[in-house]
This record gives C-alpha cells, sequence and structure tokens, in this order.
C-alpha cells in the first residue's frame, strides 16, 4: 500500500472538497460502525485513490489493506458499497483475520471526475496537452506503449502503460469522455479509433491529430470494422484553425475545440456577437 504526500500538507477533508467538485477520482472509505474491539473507530475515514495510494486510516493492519483492495475493485464498477468486516474467527462478515474481536462496518463512496480526457500518446502533442489541460478541471489519463515516454511525462492525473490492443480493457471507461489520439503511427491511430467504438466506451469527443487525406481513410476503416460508429463526433483533423503548427500550437487548437464541444459554443468572435 502506497501512502500519498500531499503538497501544502492537504487533509484528506480538503481533498474530498476537490473530489466533490468534480476534479478527480477517488473512492473515501468511512467507518459508519464498530462493534467490540478493534482498531477502527467509528467516523474515521480513508481515501483511495486509482494508483493504489492513500491518505487518512482506517486503523491499519488487515483491515485497512482489504479496504484498500476492495477500493481498487470498486473502480471497476463505480458503485457505492457497504461492507462488514469481522475480526474474529465467528461471524457472517468479511474475515479479516484479525483476532482483536469486534466488527466494523465500512462505507465505500466513489466519487468520479466530472469530465474525463484520455489522451493516446505521449509525445510532444500529448504532453502539451496535458500542460494546458490541467489547468481546466479535467481528470487527465495519459496513455502509451512506450514507457520511458510515460516516465518522462509530467502533470497527467493518470499514466497507464500498455499495448494499444489491449490498454484500458482491465478498466472501466467514463462514459461522455473525450479522446485525443495523438500516437506515434498510423496503424495505432487507426487500431485506438476503431476501439473506441467496438468496446462501447461512449465518447462525447473524439479528436485524430491527422492530414484530411488520413481522415478519409481512417474514417473508411472505422466504418468497415464497426458500420455503427457514430462518425459526427469525430474530429479528424482534430482542432480548431487557430493557427501555427509547433506542439503548443496544435495543443491549443485541440483544447479550444474541445471546450467548444463541452460549452456547445458557435466558436466565434465575441467582439461579433451582439
Amino acid at each position: 500500500m502506497k501512502v500519498r504526500s500531499m503538497k501544502n500538507e492537504k487533509t484528506i477533508h480538503d481533498e474530498i472538497y476537490r473530489l466533490s467538485s468534480g476534479k478527480g477520482s477517488g473512492i473515501v472509505v468511512t467507518v459508519v460502525k464498530k462493534t467490540g474491539s478493534g482498531p477502527a473507530e467509528t467516523g474515521t475515514k480513508m481515501l483511495v485513490y486509482p494508483d493504489g495510494s492513500t491518505l487518512g486510516t482506517v486503523g491499519g493492519g488487515a483491515i485497512e489493506k482489504m479496504a484498500v483492495e476492495r477500493a481498487l475493485a470498486l473502480f471497476n464498477d463505480k458503485k457505492n458499497h457497504l461492507e462488514e468486516f469481522v475480526m474474529q474467527n465467528a461471524g457472517e462478515g468479511t474475515q479479516t483475520g484479525m483476532m482483536c474481536g469486534g466488527t466494523a462496518t465500512l462505507f465505500f463512496e466513489y466519487y468520479a471526475p466530472h469530465h474525463h480526457v484520455y489522451i493516446f500518446g505521449a509525445g510532444h502533442v500529448g504532453s502539451a496537452l496535458v500542460y494546458h489541460l490541467k489547468a481546466l478541471d479535467y481528470f487527465i489519463t495519459v496513455l502509451d506503449d512506450r514507457e520511458d515516454m510515460l516516465n518522462a511525462l509530467q502533470g497527467a492525473d493518470e499514466k497507464i502503460h500498455g499495448s494499444f490492443e489491449t490498454v484500458l480493457s482491465d478498466k472501466a471507461v467514463e462514459r461522455d469522455s473525450y479522446f485525443i489520439i495523438a500516437t506515434y503511427e498510423h496503424r495505432a491511430d487507426s487500431l485506438v479509433l476503431n476501439r473506441i467504438f467496438k468496446e462501447g466506451w461512449k465518447p462525447h469527443y473524439v479528436g485524430m491529430v491527422a492530414s484530411r487525406r488520413k481522415q478519409k481513410i481512417m474514417l473508411k476503416e472505422l466504418k468497415k470494422a464497426v458500420p455503427e460508429a457514430d462518425t459526427d463526433v469525430c474530429y479528424i483533423p482534430v482542432g480548431l484553425d487557430t493557427g501555427g503548427g509547433l506542439p503548443h500550437d496544435i495543443a491549443i487548437s485541440i483544447v479550444a475545440e474541445v471546450q467548444k464541444i463541452r460549452y456547445q459554443s458557435n466558436g466565434g468572435h465575441l467582439r461579433d456577437q451582439g
């Protein structure tokens, strides 16, 4: 179990407030009932993050280890959960193996980010996207099969190393999320685009760094692989025409488009609006 060290010594209540504002993902574990002896005191809380790190405590020992394992499993279900843990040989709840006696009932409360962005590709554009999106209220997940690129990238809420063929297959993907595809090769781009619709991830927006020629090829391949795919949510090439061709120029044009879609704006000049 990894205990998270918070900058500026934020309290668990600070973090719960942040999560309740939709700025992150986590599960708050609260001791809601206790009988007999045991380390878990009623009202104590522990926050479990998707990477397994924790803040706070529900008593330590076997019960805390089991609580973290249960919380990590619940990230896939995305549901709240109530469970009684038994700290003695007899009882109907989940056995902890602890011999101090008594029981502890834990409530697991799931918090999901309000807006989730999945970025496939940790290269220059992906890194620039994280830099600009981080200032907004998005939960940012970056995925790549190059571990060194992921390790070098700063600022993402979550970094996942894995093959583009299987990454996220063991995780529940947030519905109505924003997907941005910026991998290093055509094959990977096409694979990710098709998987988004094959897996039923229900995207709100799918953007891909591509040329107009590549657009026709990609959408043709998508329709062949997934005939029912909703191409209306696909933005290929990605971004608004803001000019510039450097990674940060491209990232700014993409973030502008994401914001336009999110707020259903016409994207026009403010000075031209009556």
